[in-house]
């Protein structure tokens, strides 16, 4: 006996607004008709119920990207940047880059969902032989939005990828970052980070598929999340027979900023070859409350002091990011969304 399955006026919408959509636009379409919005009952997304929180959304919106143009033939030393706006409403976009063999390239791109969106971003990467990617991915949303983004990523041999998300967090703001990766001299580096008040909500999701043999592969994802607010990392490393010496390292840590602060976090590993080194860890905790009388002690206002600690936290896989300029940008962010928080 089949269910019937009847539609949320936001996957109404959503179908509307992908009406005559072709390739990855056309298969969420099809995803949404025939099963609806991802709910708690789906094991990737147990602590992320999209359905429940686009309930609001009822009519189609508009996703709107600037910085298009810079994707068709990105060469080397190429920085493009990309903002992606959701309006009201249900909305999805995507796009496609390929790194050329030999190239290196930065792609920064600014998430933004306005209040009462339910927006749906993917970018398909290809990082050709010996190229080199740095991505940087900043989730900027309305606390009111709703927010999935997710890109698949291709390494090909000698390619590298350096990732560094920083994300606010909203009513439901999700990353997800799947990555097929061969392994023979390619190398992947995946930081993160989150600080979230009441009411926002942050998942971070990642695959990575290792293939061949001799992959490289670290991944830090920080977090600091307020009494109301709900963080999430799901991170998982598949490594295949044939990825013989693969070397990967997943790491993912959290701060408890108050008693209501909520953090899910399944760190995976799926390993069907026998000569590899890899870990993963996961420690949730609160502030250093020595440091921080240490810090009071020294005239800091317990505020300020709190902020520090937290900042200085959250650095670590800021630092990932290689270009200084765009470093402290981030940095400037984060100290930005601390204020918010005192």
């Amino acid at each position: 006996m089949t269910a019937i399955l009847t539609h949320t006026p936001a996957e109404t919408a959503l179908i509307e607004a992908l009406e005559g959509a072709t390739g990855w636009r056309a298969q969420l379409r099809e995803a949404t008709r025939k099963d609806g919005l991802p709910t708690r009952r789906h094991e990737l997304w147990k602590w992320s119920d999209l359905r429940r929180a686009a309930n609001d959304v009822s009519a189609p919106g508009e996703l709107s990207v600037s910085g298009l143009a810079g994707l068709a033939s990105a060469v080397d030393g190429d920085r493009i940047e990309l903002t992606v706006t959701a309006s009201p409403g249900a909305s999805a976009g995507d796009a496609a880059l390929v790194i050329p063999a030999g190239a290196s390239v930065t792609l920064v791109e600014r998430l933004c969902g306005e209040a009462g969106a339910l927006g749906n971003w993917h970018l398909d990467i290809t990082i050709e032989a010996g190229a080199r990617l740095d991505r940087i991915v900043v989730a900027d949303h309305h606390e009111d939005a709703v927010f999935v983004g997710s890109a698949e990523i291709n390494l090909h041999e000698d390619a590298s990828l350096n990732q560094t998300m920083f994300d606010n967090g909203a009513r439901l703001s999700r990353n997800e970052t799947h990555i097929h990766h061969p392994g023979q001299g390619a190398s992947v580096a995946l930081g993160g980070a989150y600080i979230l008040g009441a009411g926002r909500h942050a998942d971070s999701t990642t695959v990575v598929h290792h293939t061949g043999p001799g992959c490289q592969t670290r991944q830090l994802v920080k977090g600091a999340v307020a009494s109301g607010g709900h963080g999430v990392f799901q991170g998982k490393f598949i490594v295949d027979r044939a990825a013989q010496q693969t070397d990967a390292r997943m790491t993912h840590r959290a701060l408890m900023l108050g008693e209501k602060a909520e953090i899910d976090a399944k760190p995976e590993l799926e390993i069907y070859a026998d000569d590899v080194q890899c870990a993963h860890g996961n420690a949730l905790g609160t502030l250093d409350e020595t440091a921080l009388f240490y810090m009071r002690q020294r005239g800091l206002p317990e505020a300020k002091a709190r902020a520090l600690l937290i900042e200085s936290y959250l650095a670590e896989p800021l630092d990932m990011v290689r270009d200084e300029t765009l470093r402290e940008t981030l940095k400037s962010v984060l100290r930005t969304r601390l204020e918010a928080l005192a």
